[in-house]
């Protein structure tokens, strides 16, 4: 895979996290809500859903190295180990 499409897919994977996290938490408070006869637990949830994908985010994006396209600059290998 090259560097181009290793940033889109994650640039992809990121972006499925911000909508993901606020539709699965929304869904789950839009089922409390039905089982509890309220209307408090939806809002709760989508919002909880923000700050977790928010925050896992945050989380992937400072753990990885960023993707460098430039080519590698050739090496010197001349074979001694003294510095030049």
């Amino acid at each position: 895979m090259s560097a181009g499409h290793e940033g889109e897919s994650q640039v992809w994977g990121l972006i499925s996290t911000l909508v993901g996290g606020p539709a699965v938490w929304g869904a789950i408070g839009y089922g409390v809500d039905q089982l509890a006869d309220t209307a408090v637990f939806l809002p709760f949830g989508v919002v909880l859903g923000f700050v977790t994908s928010f925050y896992i985010v945050y989380v992937k994006t400072q753990s990885q190295e960023p993707v460098d396209s430039r080519p590698a600059a050739p090496r010197n290998d001349t074979g001694d180990d003294a510095p030049s």
